[in-house]
């Protein structure tokens, strides 16, 4: 579950995969990716605290992981979901904030 954590923000936060790239901009604006220097302005009706979760690997974390362990109590019953859910947490969340990931 850490590592599904881990791909799935890293996937929402950083990656650019053209779909979730054009999303993402719409979201929080920036930059159009690596091969565009053309900036990407932020959507009128998109919030603050939106863009802050979508550029944040540590906000995108908490949520992909509530998903990724909600799914699986879903398919399989877990014993204490919430600790996996905060043990999926910290570790995805450890993994995509480093530099190197």
């Amino acid at each position: 579950m850490t590592l599904a954590t881990y791909r799935l923000t890293r996937l929402v936060v950083r990656d650019d995969f053209p779909p979730l790239l054009w999303a993402r901009g719409k979201l929080a604006g920036g930059w159009g990716g690596p091969a565009q220097d053309v900036p990407v302005y932020r959507a009128g009706w998109s919030p603050q605290w939106l863009a802050d979760l979508v550029t944040c690997p540590w906000c995108a974390s908490a949520w992909v992981a509530l998903g990724v362990v909600g799914g699986t109590d879903t398919a399989v019953a877990m014993p204490v979901p919430v600790l996996m859910w905060l043990a999926a947490w910290a570790g995805g969340a450890l993994l995509a904030s480093q530099d190197w990931a």
